[in-house]
């Protein structure tokens, strides 16, 4: 008999320990890429918003208005995204599967609500762009 059948099996268990691989830190640089878009996003809107302010008519209530709706989306997209780090940085740091795959379940769903909110707000900076 070979001495290896003697010697008791040690089974692999992937529940043990978990590392993080590479795909969670190109998850975490596209999200720090989204809250840097969204940050530059908003210092261009408040500049395109500041120039159309003088007249202050019914467009520039529409204006005004679209501007509130542009703020409000690039606010959440920017909260979002943030938490969406805090996430995986904290999924970067846990050790069981079962919670690193808590962490990333509420990471996609931030990031979720992350890119909805950026395209409304990309929309409606085209759509105030078009107005009179």
């Amino acid at each position: 008999m070979a001495s290896s059948d003697s010697q008791p099996h040690k089974r692999s268990d992937r529940h043990e320990t978990y590392r993080p691989t590479q795909d969670i830190i190109i998850f975490m640089v596209f999200v720090a890429i989204s809250v840097v878009v969204t940050f530059a996003m908003g210092f261009t809107g408040t500049k395109f918003y500041m120039s159309s302010a003088p007249d202050l008519d019914i467009t520039g209530l529409v204006k005004k208005a679209v501007f509130m709706v542009f703020m409000f989306c690039n606010s959440i997209t920017t909260v979002a995204s943030v938490a969406t780090l805090m996430h995986l940085i904290w999924a970067c740091n846990l050790s069981e599967f079962e919670q690193v795959q808590t962490a990333l379940i509420r990471a996609m769903a931030l990031v979720t609500v992350a890119l909805i909110s950026m395209s409304v707000a990309f929309v409606v900076r085209m759509l105030s762009c078009c107005l009179p």
